[in-house]
Parts: structure tokens; sequence; C-alpha cells
């Protein structure tokens, strides 16, 4: 960067999902736009390039989804099945995962505004898919509604596509460059931001400034001061460079702290994962299936319930569970009966077996008579039966501490087997207060004129869990929303809160 007289109608913190979205929007309003990404170009995009690419969106079935599928034959369409999924539908999922928490201001722009943005995408260059790749011959023709479409090549395709359209609409965009902090005038108005890269620290003017820049999940310490004991040692699954820059130059300029910020989306993981997200192993580390099992600690103990629902509604848990035993990590025991039925993923790890429970113990370096004390005592509180991995089987054990309140069948089939993982996180919940045009606020709830947010930086939208392919929809619909506004001219005057 030359000098530090530089100044944009627009400056964007970020260029992923998000951040790309609002690049896009800004220009289209006319707009001159500057893009601040912290990391290099193999490793842009946040978390993004981790995703399988899914959006969750309002939409009328197939037919309704062809205009944005232009190569999907009549042939392929004949055979396809696809249900609407309406805005109730969305609603109903995302206050369910959610526990009722969520902001519902947001949630109502959130779903009125997903398909207009997904159309919108499509105008700006993104190709779309179907969820799961093209329909081959032969293939179910029923295909879930609530994911309807994909990006073309998963996160990596996305990222890709978007980094391309703002290219072409003559959108700058600087990489290795890190924002230190938001300038503020006397007034409270943003004008701009403090930047660093790989020469010197620069000075950027600009009317608007969006945060799009991630949650605080790649930070070590804000993990462990927000998210509670255990969490910094959490394994990465996405990027290294989501360190919470934007939560703290926000919070530094007034912006109000808003969600759950003792809440993230995590799973147990390989305990062989990196300590940072690769994209070509990051989806291969996950290890779900261990309400099938048992999970032991170092000590050879039982700690959580591993039969409390479906993997998909309790991982976050159990992982965080995990992170708070012993060196973070545990080990998931099955036997037999259970093998057949582990995810696809489990063949890629390495695993300790053992024909006898104390054989085992010897290869987890964990008290032998403690383990077997351990299984013992589950047996006996548990039954006999064949797993119904896809049923809720109400199979509990009886009288014992912890629980296991589903799926409690004997562990009594050797050779067993044991698999070491660990806590990964993969994005935090708690950030900003943003209004229904992306605008953050302050103490006082009002706008901060020039200040707005998008994507894992906004607060508010996922608490307790998240609800698959809607982190990357509220991106792109946030994204579109603090772009335009941006682009508007900031307001001279703190206005009111909406209503």
């Amino acid at each position: 960067m030359d000098g530090d007289n530089a100044f944009f109608d627009v400056i964007v913190v970020g260029a992923g999902n998000a951040a790309l979205c609002a690049a896009l929007s800004a220009r289209q309003q006319g707009a001159s736009v500057v893009v601040l990404e912290k990391a290099p170009p193999s490793a842009q995009g946040g978390n993004c390039p981790f995703t399988g690419g899914g959006f969750r969106f309002v939409h009328d079935g197939i037919e309704d989804l062809r205009a944005l599928l232009p190569d999907l034959t009549d042939a392929e369409a004949e055979r396809l099945s696809m249900a609407p999924y309406t805005a109730e539908d969305f609603r109903g999922h995302l206050l369910d995962v959610t526990q009722g928490d969520v902001d519902h201001r947001l949630m109502e722009t959130l779903i009125a505004n997903s398909r207009p943005t997904v159309d919108w995408m499509h105008s700006q260059g993104v190709r779309w898919e179907l969820s799961g790749g093209r329909v081959s011959a032969g293939a179910p023709s029923v295909i879930p509604n609530s994911v309807g479409l994909s990006a073309w090549r998963s996160g990596p395709g996305l990222v890709q596509m978007l980094t391309t359209a703002a290219r072409r609409a003559g959108i700058t965009v600087l990489y290795e460059t890190k924002m230190l902090r938001l300038l503020v005038d006397d007034a409270g108005a943003i004008g701009g931001v403090e930047a660093q890269d790989a020469d010197d620290v620069h000075t950027i003017g600009g009317r608007g400034v969006v945060l799009a820049c991630g949650g605080f999940e790649a930070n070590a310490q804000m993990r462990g001061e927000f998210l509670g004991d255990g969490w910094e040692r959490a394994k990465v699954r996405g990027s290294a460079y989501n360190t919470g820059d934007g939560h703290r130059a926000a919070l530094e300029a007034g912006a109000k702290p808003f969600g759950q910020w003792t809440g993230c989306h995590a799973t147990p993981i390989d305990v062989d994962a990196p300590l940072t997200g690769s994209v070509e192993i990051t989806e291969r580390m996950p290890r779900r299936s261990y309400p099938l099992g048992i999970t032991v600690n170092r000590a050879g103990r039982r700690f959580f319930d591993e039969g409390a629902g479906f993997a998909e509604q309790t991982f976050v848990a159990a992982g965080s569970a995990i992170l708070r035993q012993e060196g973070g990590v545990a080990f998931q025991l099955f036997d037999s009966k259970a093998a057949p039925h582990l995810e696809p993923r489990y063949a890629l790890a390495r695993a300790a077996t053992g024909f006898t429970l104390r054989e085992l113990a010897g290869k987890l370096r964990v008290d032998a008579d403690v383990l077997e004390t351990t299984v013992g005592e589950y047996n006996a509180a548990a039954n006999g039966g064949e797993y119904r991995p896809r049923t809720l089987d109400g199979l509990a054990t009886r009288g014992l501490d912890p629980p296991k309140s589903n799926w409690a069948i004997r562990l009594d089939d050797p050779p067993f087997s044991a698999f070491t993982v660990t806590g990964g996180i993969t994005y935090t919940y708690g950030g900003l207060k943003v209004d229904e045009r992306a605008r953050v606020l302050g103490a006082d709830d009002a706008p901060i004129p020039g200040l707005f947010a998008a994507g894992e930086i906004v607060g508010g939208i996922f608490y307790h869990n998240s609800l698959r392919a809607a982190g990357l929809m509220h991106g792109a619909v946030f994204g579109r929303l603090a772009g335009k506004s941006a682009a508007s001219g900031r307001q001279s005057t703190r206005s009111a809160p909406p209503s």
C-alpha cells in the first residue's frame, strides 16, 4: 500500500463469504471498495473453504430451483422430487436448535432475505448445484429440502467464485493486511481503519467499515476467557486467522456485545488432527459415533451421557466435556457389535484394540482395574439387543451416574476398540449486536455511524447449537445488507434503534 492517504467509500475486513457479499453489494451501489484479508491468498476466506458450501433458504421445490441449475437436464429433473422448504420450516428449525433464544428480528431478516440473496449471488456469478452433487442414474429420486443448493465445488469454490466476481467489479483486495483498530472521530463515528501489512502500518479512510472477519475460535486466550476452562486446549477445525480482531476493535469503539459468548460449534475429533484446519483433511477428523459406545477419560471413567440424543444434537456438548478432562483427551470405546455401525471416518483413524479390557487398557495407558470396573458397572446397568443408530431407542441404563439415555447396550463382545479423541472448535457464537440493516449497535442500542457487520461476528443467531447450512446463508444475507447500508452513506446523527 502506498502511503497513508488511501480512501475508499467502503472498507471490508475479511475475504470470505460474508465479506465478499458485502463488497459486491457495496460496489453494486457505486461505492469504491477495498477488502482487507489478513491471510495470504492461499488461505483466503476464513472458515468458508472448510464448509461443504450448503445454503439453507426458502424455496418451492425442485421446479422453483431450475433457474439456478442451468446444467440440470429435463430428464434429470423428472426423476427428482424435493418438497418445498417454507419460511415456517426454516423458523421452526432455527427455534428448535437455539431453544428459542435466537434474536427474532435477525431470524426474520434472515428468512425473508434467504431466497432473494441466493438469486442475487447467482446474478453475481455464483454457480449452484444440488446438495450432494450431480444426480446420477439410479440415484434416489427424493432429495432433502432443507439445504436446497450448494456452491459449486463446495466452500473453496464459493470463495473462488466470489473473489472472481469482486475482481471483475473493480474491488481492491489487499492480502496479508491486518486491521489493527477502527478510527473513531470525536462524535463516535467510524472514519476508517488502521491496518498493517508486511511493510508498515497504514491509515485507510472510509465512509463505512464492514467487519466480516469471523469469530474468535483461533484465539486461545479468548476461548479460555469466554468459553471457559479447557477451551484454550481445543484444536481449531477451521481458519487459523479467525482470532477475534473484529470483536476486539468493535468493542473498543463502543459496540455492544451480543449473543452467546460462552457458546460455540465444537465436536469430538481425532487426537491426531492438526492444530488448525486443513482443507484437505478437516472433514475426515470428526468422531461422532460415540452414542454407540462409552467414552472414558485418562482415569478410565465415564464423564457424560453419550446417549443423550443423536450425535447431531449432542456433539457440541460432547466436545466441551472432553476438553474439561485431564489433558483435554478421552477414549471412545466400542465392541464388535457396535463396530459395523461406526461412521466411515473411523476407518481412517488409528484404533487401539484388544480381546480383553486389560489388554486394551495397557495400550491406552489407563488403569486396567478402573477400566474393568467402569465397563462392568456400565454392563450391569445396560441392556441386551441390537443397535438401531437412527432411532432413539430408549434403551437406557438403570441407576448409573452418569446415565446413558439411549443405545445403552452392553459392551461384552470382543474384540474391543478405542479411539483417542479431543475437542475441536469450528466457530464461536458470540459477537456484536446488529440491526436488520447490519448496522452495529452501541451500548445505547443506537447504530454506530459508519460501522457494519456480517458473518460469524454477528451475535444473536446461534445459541446452544447451530443449524446446518444456515451459517453461510446468514453470512451472505447480512453481508449483502451490510454492503448496501455501508454504501448508502453514514448516518450523520445516531438515530433511534429499529422497533
